[in-house]
C-alpha cells in the first residue's frame, strides 16, 4: 500500500490470500496502526518533517510472518532520524507476538538474551554509549533465517554514526527456554 503527500512517501505491506479472513484483517490493521504510530514518532511538532517509509519481509514460512517497517524522518537537520519497528505474526490467528510471548513463563529470557547480546558487543567491538545494562522485556526483534534478531534504535545504546545495532541469535541456542506455542518453536 502507499501513502503519498507532499510530506509523506510511505510504502507498507498489505497481506492477502490468508484463508482466515479475520486473521488477515487483524494483520493488516496492526500493520496500518504501526505505520501511523511511526509517522507520528518521526514528525516534529513545529518543524516541517518529510517522512518516508519502506518495509522488509524477514520471514514468511511455517505460518510465521515477520517484517520490519523502516521509517526516515528528515527535518532538514544535519542527520535524518531512522526508526525501525518489526511485527511478528501468527498467520493462523493474526496475533502479533511480543518478545515475552516467545518464551516459557519464568524462563529468565531477558537475562539469557542480555548475556548473549553483551557477549556479541564485546566480540564484535561494538562502540556503546554507556555500560550495557541488558535488553528490555519488550525489546525490538524479528525472525529471519532460523535466527532471532534483536536490535536497538539508532543512538539508543550506540553512537548515532554506528547506526542501528542488530544481534543475531540462533533459535536452536534458545531451545530450553522458548515456548512450545510461540513462533520460535515453529522455526526449529
Amino acid at each position: 500500500m502507499r501513502i503519498v503527500t507532499p510530506m509523506l512517501n510511505i510504502d507498507y505491506p498489505f497481506v492477502y490470500g490468508i484463508i482466515n479472513l479475520i486473521a488477515q484483517q487483524r494483520i493488516n490493521q496492526t500493520i496500518y496502526n504501526k505505520v501511523l504510530e511511526m509517522i507520528n514518532q518521526l514528525q516534529y511538532m513545529d518543524i516541517p518533517t518529510y517522512v518516508s517509509m519502506s518495509y522488509e519481509l524477514k520471514t514468511n514460512e511455517k505460518n510465521v510472518l515477520s517484517l520490519s517497517l523502516i521509517g526516515l524522518g528528515d527535518f532538514r537537520g544535519a542527520h535524518p532520524v531512522t526508526l525501525v519497528k518489526s511485527l511478528n505474526f501468527d498467520v493462523n490467528t493474526g496475533k502479533n507476538y511480543t518478545l515475552i510471548d516467545l518464551f516459557k513463563p519464568g524462563s529468565n529470557y531477558v537475562q539469557v538474551l542480555s548475556d548473549m547480546v553483551a557477549q556479541q558487543i564485546k566480540q564484535r567491538n561494538i562502540p556503546i554509549l554507556d555500560e550495557f545494562k541488558g535488553i528490555r522485556p519488550d525489546q525490538d526483534y524479528y525472525i529471519a533465517d532460523r535466527n532471532l534478531i534483536l536490535y536497538f534504535q539508532q543512538a539508543e545504546i550506540t553512537p548515532y554514526a554506528a547506526g542501528i545495532p542488530y544481534f543475531s541469535i540462533l533459535i536452536e541456542d534458545l531451545q530450553d527456554i522458548i515456548s512450545d506455542t510461540g513462533l520460535l518453536a515453529r522455526m526449529i
